[in-house]
């Protein structure tokens, strides 16, 4: 069963994206520099990226979703939680659970807080779909997956 669903490639979009902007060069022309950054008034990680603290709440985020056990698993398997071993689907539950904890822990800033709180449901839905791992409870999950839409 091919689990590959709307939601697998809106959050592919976002990666391309998170990733972009994690890795981005900071820019060196003369017009960017005279450009003023951001007030970093509004969050307590704010000034060390001129973007209110996103540059460095989405720098956690990768971080974390590059460094978990879980998520490296999914992506392995092209997100095909049928395609995982017994094994491996309690290693990704275990990892997704830890994963959910230290997320929860994350202070985001304004512009990122439904952002941040999609990325938890969506996390929590990868480990629903590797704890449940019969056709049926998959074509559940995939068709509850339009409620993070919502989120998004």
């Amino acid at each position: 069963m091919n689990t590959t669903t709307p939601i697998h490639r809106f959050l592919a979009t976002a990666l391309f994206f998170l990733f972009g902007m994690v890795w981005a060069q900071p820019a060196t022309s003369a017009v960017a520099q005279a450009t003023p950054a951001a007030s970093p008034v509004a969050s307590p990680v704010a000034g060390t990226d001129g973007c209110d603290g996103l540059g460095a709440y989405f720098q956690q985020l990768a971080d974390l979703a590059l460094q978990n056990e879980g998520l490296v698993l999914m992506r392995a398997v092209g997100f095909d939680a049928l395609a995982l071993t017994e094994e491996e689907a309690a290693t990704v539950v275990r990892s997704l659970d830890d994963l959910i904890l230290e997320l929860g822990k994350i202070e985001a800033p304004d512009p990122a807080r439904l952002y941040h709180t999609a990325y938890i449901e969506m996390v929590a839905w990868y480990r629903a779909l590797a704890a449940d791992r019969d056709e049926a409870s998959h074509q559940r999950l995939i068709n509850d997956d339009r409620r993070i839409f919502i989120l998004m």
